[in-house]
């Protein structure tokens, strides 16, 4: 009901990233991604409750948000916020604060495009911070001016079409909501290890980053499958292979010096996760939806210790 099992995952994960590559965060790092990781997810989940016509609609957790929206909205995320904010100043170093403002400005269009559909004013917010906070980001890139007044246009662009409510369907066709949501938790994780790490290429920090949105999405997705009562999912079937198939690429680019054998750890731990959602998703039908909701959280931080070996 709370949703602290998001932040778990992201704050294991990354004590998990950071450990393989031999570099140690201050602990309010992991404070500050998991506080973060918190306040999304009870905007999401607050937010997908403007979006029904009727609470029978509704499922356990959703009813709970409904029912203490206005706490929330009132009373939780705006001390949350002003902590994230805090620590911004005062405790993030200055490279990660950047990229921490860019991801936060994706997440705003996140929300816009998704969750604050059931209500106007509430998605038009979204989309006018983010772009306007997306502006100003630019207006202080180290870039040429040429180059910031075309990304400015991008971005008035996008905002010009969330105001017409075609962003959400072009970004639901393009990229489904389980795969979107994937790929942000997954930036949130590497966020402090891609700066810490410094690698000499970016070849890395991509594969890491697909590698848990990978992970990711077969969760998301098969809570999504399990909760809407599907006997046979051949898109679930397909991610799983697909993850399993670029987890086995890693580990043998690895063993070939292709990539860095920092990646080894993370890759390992996939693969037993990949090897743990099969299985509780072939036996998903001897579980109720709560049950396998957890099974499917806990089966993406039980193979950590692999990150270790």
């Amino acid at each position: 009901m709370l949703s602290l099992e998001a932040p778990v995952v992201a704050v294991l994960w990354q004590a998990a990233l950071a450990h393989t590559h031999g570099i140690r965060l201050t602990p309010l790092l992991g404070v500050g991604l998991g506080l973060a990781c918190w306040v999304v997810y009870l905007l999401d989940r607050t937010l997908d409750t403007y979006g029904v016509k009727s609470v029978g609609e509704l499922d356990v957790r959703h009813v709970y948000y409904h029912r203490y929206r206005r706490v929330l909205l009132l009373g939780v995320i705006p001390p949350a916020v002003l902590a994230l904010g805090w620590m911004a100043l005062y405790v993030i170093p200055e490279g990660v604060l950047w990229q921490a403002v860019s991801l936060a400005l994706l997440v705003a269009l996140y929300l816009a495009s998704w969750s604050a559909q059931g209500s106007r004013v509430t998605r038009d917010v979204f989309i006018s911070c983010a772009g306007l906070g997306g502006i100003m980001l630019i207006s202080r890139m180290p870039i040429a001016s040429g180059s910031k007044f075309t990304l400015s246009l991008f971005v008035l662009g996008v905002m010009a079409l969330s105001f017409l409510r075609q962003l959400d369907i072009r970004m639901g066709h393009v990229l489904p909501k389980e795969m979107t949501a994937a790929l942000l938790f997954a930036m949130g994780c590497t966020t402090s290890t891609r700066f810490f790490a410094m690698p000499e290429t970016i070849a890395e920090p991509v594969v890491e980053c697909v590698l848990l949105t990978l992970l990711f999405a077969c969760n998301l997705h098969g809570i999504s499958c399990r909760e809407a009562g599907l006997q046979e999912d051949r898109k679930h079937t397909r991610l799983v292979f697909g993850t399993l198939g670029f987890v086995l690429g890693v580990l043998w680019c690895v063993e070939l010096g292709v990539l860095q054998h920092a990646l080894l750890g993370p890759a390992r731990a996939a693969l037993g996760v990949v090897v743990l959602h099969s299985l509780v998703h072939g036996l998903r039908r001897r579980y109720s939806v709560d049950a396998y909701r957890v099974l499917a959280d806990l089966v993406l931080i039980v193979p950590l210790p692999l990150a270790w070996w």
